[in-house]
């Protein structure tokens, strides 16, 4: 595990943190790959994208569009 203080800076009309170069590494991400990032008061989290990630997305859709009871049921 790898530990950066970074700040915040401006890039371009966006604001972005740079990564050291063994830590994107370590993580197992370079130039161009894609993540998913989320977050949450106080937190942002970068996970790499699982190849799989869109075939799975579009299973669940379709699972959510056959039972869409079920799914009603299990949010009561």
């Amino acid at each position: 595990m790898t530990l950066a203080h970074k700040k915040i800076q401006k890039i371009g009309n966006s604001l972005g943190i740079t990564f050291p170069s063994e830590m994107l590494r370590q993580a197992g991400l370079a130039t161009g790959a894609e993540v998913i990032v989320t977050s949450e008061p106080g937190r942002i989290t970068i996970v790499a994208l699982d190849a799989d990630f869109d075939a799975q997305v579009a299973a669940a859709d379709r699972f959510v569009a056959r039972h869409p009871n079920a799914i009603r049921k299990l949010g009561q």
